[in-house]
C-alpha cells in the first residue's frame, strides 16, 4: 500500500512540474501573414515641435525633405503590415504559466539560438519577467535556423533584433504617432486636476501646467472655485489609439482675477522654454517647491511649539506632508555637500547653489540611487524620497533655504528669473506668441474636445545598441 502512495505521490509532483514549464498551455500561435500595426517610424517630439514653430523658408524647404526622406526610409523596416507579411515573420504568444524560453521551444526555436537572442536583447528587455498574452514575432530561414525577432517595448517603442555574420545586432525603433495639437477649456470647482477629468482630457496636464507656472501660482493652497484656464497641447496617438501627451504649447490661467500666460518658444540654445506674453522667462532660479504632490503641513516660523520636544523654538522650513516614497527633487542647480542621517534630520541633503544659496532636504526614507556628495545636479533631478526618519510624526519632506547664512521662507523667495528673450529673435517669438493666442482664441467657441491642428510625424528614429 505505501509503494502505492508513494508512486501516486511522485506522479502528482511530476504532473504538477510539467504544468508549471508549460506543458498544458498553449505554446505559441504561429500566422506567416499576421502583419505588425500599419505605422511607419517616428521622430521625437521636440523634432516635431520645430516643424510646427516658424522658420525662414530656407531652413522649412530642407525639414520638409528632411521628412521625405525619412518617410521613405521608414517603409524598409516596420513602417508597413505589407512589408511584415512579404518576410513571413511567426507571431508567438506567452501561454498561460509559460516562460518565454518554453514558448520559443514549442515554436520549435532551437536551445543555441534562444540563449543567443536572450543574451543579446538584456540590455534592453528581461525575457525573464514576460506574462501571459505577451507575443513576440520571429523570422527564421529555410533551415527553421532564428534570423530575425521583434518585440513591443511599449505603445511608441520595439526592439528588434537580426543575425548578421558577427552575431545579433539589436537595435531600438520608434513607431510613427500622429501628431494632434488639441484644446480644452475648463473651471475650476475643486482642483485643477478634477477640472481637467471632467473635460475628459489628461489629468497629467495638471502636473505640467503646475511645473509651468508653478513660480507664480500655487496650485495646491491659491486656486479658488470659479478660476479658469486655456490649453494648447499635443496628443500622439497610434491607428487611433492615444499613446502620451507631449507638451503644453500654450496656456492661460485666470486665477483670483489675474490671468497668467505662457508660450512654449526655443531658448538661444535651442531648447524648449516657457516665456510670458512679453517674452519674459517663467523660468527661475529655484522650483516653488521640490516635490509635486503634497500638502503644507507646517510653515516657516521664527516660534513654533515642537510636536516632539513639546518646546517654543523657530522651524526655518516649509513641511510639507506627503506619502513615504514620494519623490524629493533639487530645486535649483546645485552641488550635494551633505547626504547624511543626523538624530533629529534624519535622512538629509544639503545641497549648495549659486551666489550664497543652500537648500536642505530632511526627514528622507532614503537618498536617490548614485546621489554622492560632490556630485552636481540639475534643477529637477530627484535626490530621495519622503519619509519620516528623524524627529518626525507623521512622513513629511521639511525643505529650507539658506542665503548667506540666514534662513529664509522658501514660499517667499524672490528671486530673478532666467534670461528673457534675446531682441535678435524676439519678433520671432511674437510672430509664434500671436499664432498660439490665436488658438487659445479658438477654444472658447469650440468644446473642449476639439481638435485644432492635426500633424502627421514621418521622422524615423531608429537607435542601435549593439553588435
Amino acid at each position: 500500500m505505501r509503494r502505492y502512495l508513494g508512486i501516486l505521490a511522485l506522479l502528482l509532483v511530476l504532473g504538477w512540474f510539467y504544468a508549471r514549464v508549460g506543458g498544458f498551455g498553449v505554446a505559441f500561435t504561429a500566422n506567416a501573414n499576421t502583419p505588425l500595426s500599419n505605422t511607419e517610424l517616428e521622430g521625437d517630439s521636440l523634432t516635431s515641435l520645430a516643424r510646427v514653430a516658424p522658420r525662414d523658408a530656407d531652413s522649412q524647404s530642407s525639414a520638409d525633405e528632411e521628412d521625405a526622406d525619412s518617410a521613405a526610409q521608414d517603409d524598409s523596416l516596420f513602417g508597413s503590415s505589407s512589408a511584415m507579411e512579404r518576410e513571413g515573420w511567426e507571431s508567438i504568444t506567452i501561454g498561460r504559466g509559460q516562460s518565454f524560453y518554453v514558448a520559443m521551444r514549442g515554436a520549435g526555436v532551437s536551445h543555441e539560438d534562444i540563449m543567443g537572442l536572450v543574451k543579446a536583447c538584456k540590455p534592453q528587455s528581461n525575457f525573464r519577467r514576460v506574462q501571459a498574452g505577451d507575443s513576440f514575432r520571429i523570422q527564421r530561414n529555410e533551415n527553421q535556423a532564428l534570423t530575425a525577432f521583434h518585440s513591443e517595448l511599449d505603445g511608441e517603442h520595439y526592439l528588434l533584433a537580426t543575425r548578421t555574420p558577427s552575431g545579433w545586432k539589436t537595435e531600438i525603433g520608434a513607431y510613427p504617432l500622429k501628431r494632434k495639437v488639441k484644446g480644452v477649456k475648463g473651471v475650476i470647482k475643486t482642483s485643477l486636476f478634477e477640472a481637467l477629468v471632467d473635460e475628459d482630457a489628461d489629468p497629467q496636464l495638471a502636473t505640467d501646467l503646475s511645473e509651468i507656472l508653478g513660480w507664480d501660482i500655487d496650485f495646491f493652497r491659491d486656486l479658488r472655485e470659479g478660476d479658469t484656464f486655456k490649453l494648447v497641447y499635443e496628443e500622439f496617438s497610434r491607428e487611433g489609439k492615444r499613446v502620451r501627451d507631449g507638451r503644453i504649447l500654450a496656456a492661460t490661467f485666470t486665477n483670483k482675477g489675474h490671468q497668467y500666460s505662457a508660450f512654449l518658444f526655443k531658448n538661444k540654445l535651442g531648447f524648449p522654454a516657457y516665456y510670458d506674453s512679453e517674452g519674459g522667462s517663467l523660468e527661475k532660479q529655484f522650483l516653488r517647491a521640490p516635490l509635486k504632490y503634497s500638502r503644507i503641513s507646517s510653515n516657516f516660523s521664527r516660534h513654533r511649539f515642537h510636536p516632539i520636544d513639546h518646546v517654543y523654538r523657530p522651524h526655518y522650513g516649509v513641511d510639507y506632508a506627503a506619502p513615504t516614497g514620494t519623490p524629493v527633487y533639487a530645486t535649483a542647480n546645485g552641488s550635494v555637500q551633505k547626504r547624511e542621517r543626523a538624530r533629529g534630520n534624519g535622512n538629509y541633503v544639503r545641497l549648495r547653489h549659486g551666489n550664497g544659496y543652500e537648500t536642505y532636504y530632511l526627514h528622507l526614507s532614503r537618498f536617490a540611487r548614485g546621489l554622492h556628495i560632490g556630485e552636481r545636479v540639475k534643477q529637477g533631478d530627484l535626490i530621495g524620497y519622503v519619509g519620516m526618519t528623524g524627529k518626525a510624526t507623521a512622513p513629511h519632506l521639511d525643505y529650507r533655504v539658506k542665503h548667506n547664512g540666514r534662513w529664509l521662507n522658501p514660499r517667499k523667495l524672490d528671486l530673478p528669473p532666467a534670461a528673457p528673450i534675446e531682441q535678435d529673435r524676439l519678433a520671432l517669438f511674437e510672430q509664434r506668441r500671436n499664432e498660439l493666442r490665436s488658438e487659445l482664441d479658438r477654444i472658447a467657441d469650440l468644446p473642449s474636445d476639439t481638435i485644432v491642428l492635426e500633424r502627421e510625424i514621418t521622422k524615423a528614429s531608429v537607435e542601435p545598441t549593439g553588435r
